[in-house]
């Protein structure tokens, strides 16, 4: 089952955020890369050399420009080829060359032509991706950070609202701290602002109180006090305060510490549940966030559909072509994923060759439609363990369903168990969780 669209690498295309100019005069080429780039969702124009490129390029908003260095045999004249694309480089960007020969010249050339990256073929589609991949701006700008003021003093705590919503933040006051955990799971904040001396509550113990919150336990705390001693500074660490801060407090250097914590925060957090090699939820990342959509769906009355993924003989690309090989198909995988999933989809890794996705407001035949089709554009894939040959690679799928298996403990397992109906089995084939 295979509902993929075949896209005419000769023929013109309508302009796309996801749209790769390609500049060759090597049709089979263009026709293979065109093929593998498709699998993730980008679209290629091919142009047959690099002064009809102008005129042949309609939108300026592609992701990137291929151009492919030809052979001395098919073109002496690469200074004058050089010399063209340089002239591009007034009103485009993001130059990919490709070439026959890994020759440090060319290299050096692609550089100052403005390149952003350079392959040499066999062209592994995988590294292609990543950087394409890296060069799609976000299309959405990313939201604010949340910080928490638990302040009582109403003017002080104006002030330092002001302050950071002026710095682009989203900040909400506390001013009654004995309603901090009730606001503390609406908000979800990024970082905290605490006062040290609050009324009504020791702030070391609220501290305390906090950080036995698993949501909570890494958040950065900031205490701000009217007294600058030490014992005090000593105490706030302890508590596992980030920084102790003494009033009053200019906006710059209040801004300057804020934005320091969250940064760091935001790294920290993002390594504690991403996977190394492919950026994706981490398993206990993945299965916490299972739980939260069931919940959802339980309150929503919706549906959800979970799908568990298996490269099926894995183990013998690492062991035949080692762990490089072995690494390039699961990063080939989890943009797959990615690219053919929604935006409102969640991927992970459980580990291993196993991916997991949750499929929001799906049915377990539109989940299976899905499925098929991400296991048919991945088994196209040619992946390069080495510069003589290609090696293509299958996975096997299983899918359960919410509301067919009430909890996120039943979905993972009915999953689990239709993988391996799918795995026992032929393999490369996709299989739904019967009750």
């Amino acid at each position: 089952m295979d509902n993929s669209k075949s896209v005419n690498p000769f023929q013109p295309v309508q302009p796309s955020d996801r749209l790769v100019y390609l500049a060759t005069n090597d049709l089979d080429f263009t026709a293979h890369l065109s093929q593998q780039i498709n699998h993730f969702g980008y679209i290629v124009q091919h142009v047959r050399d690099i002064k009809s490129l102008q005129n042949a390029i309609a939108d300026q908003n592609s992701v990137a420009i291929i151009i492919d260095i030809p052979s001395d045999e098919d073109q002496p004249n690469e200074k004058e080829i050089f010399a063209e694309i340089s002239a591009l480089q007034h009103n485009y960007s993001n130059f990919i060359f490709t070439s026959d020969y890994d020759d440090q010249i060319v290299r050096l050339k692609s550089i100052r032509a403005g390149g952003t990256a350079f392959f040499t073929k066999p062209i592994n589609i995988i590294s292609l991706i990543d950087k394409l991949d890296s060069l799609i701006k976000s299309p959405s700008p990313p939201q604010p950070s949340k910080v928490l003021i638990i302040e009582d003093q109403p003017t002080v705590a104006s002030y330092y609202q002001m302050v950071l919503k002026m710095s682009g933040l989203d900040a909400q006051i506390i001013a009654d701290p004995r309603n901090v955990l009730e606001q503390l799971r609406e908000f979800h904040p990024d970082l905290i602002l605490m006062n040290t001396f609050l009324s009504g509550i020791d702030a070391a113990d609220l501290a305390r109180v906090i950080r036995q919150i698993d949501d909570f336990v890494s958040i950065p705390i900031i205490f701000l006090s009217n007294e600058d001693d030490f014992g005090k500074r000593i105490e706030a660490l302890d508590l596992g305060g980030d920084d102790f801060l003494v009033k009053p407090i200019k906006a710059s250097h209040l801004m300057a510490v804020v934005r320091s914590r969250l940064e760091r925060s935001k790294t920290l957090r993002y390594y504690m549940v991403r996977d190394s090699l492919t950026n994706l939820l981490n398993h206990t990342a993945f299965s916490n966030v299972l739980a939260q959509e069931v919940n959802r769906c339980k309150r929503q009355n919706a549906t959800l559909a979970l799908a568990m993924i298996d490269i099926d003989h894995f183990k013998m690309v690492n062991d035949k072509y080692g762990h490089a090989a072995g690494d390039s198909a699961l990063r080939g995988m989890s943009r797959l994923l990615q690219q053919r999933l929604r935006r409102s989809d969640i991927v992970g890794r459980y580990g291993g060759d196993e991916f997991v996705a949750v499929l929001i407001d799906c049915e377990a035949e539109q989940a299976l439609r899905i499925m098929d089709d991400i296991r048919i554009h991945f088994s196209e894939i040619e992946f390069y363990p080495n510069e003589t040959r290609s090696l293509s690679l299958t996975f096997s799928c299983g899918i359960s369903t919410f509301p067919t298996y009430q909890s996120a403990e039943r979905l993972s397992d009915s999953a689990d168990q239709a993988l391996y109906i799918a795995k026992a089995g032929q393999r490369n084939r996709v299989i739904i969780a019967l009750p």
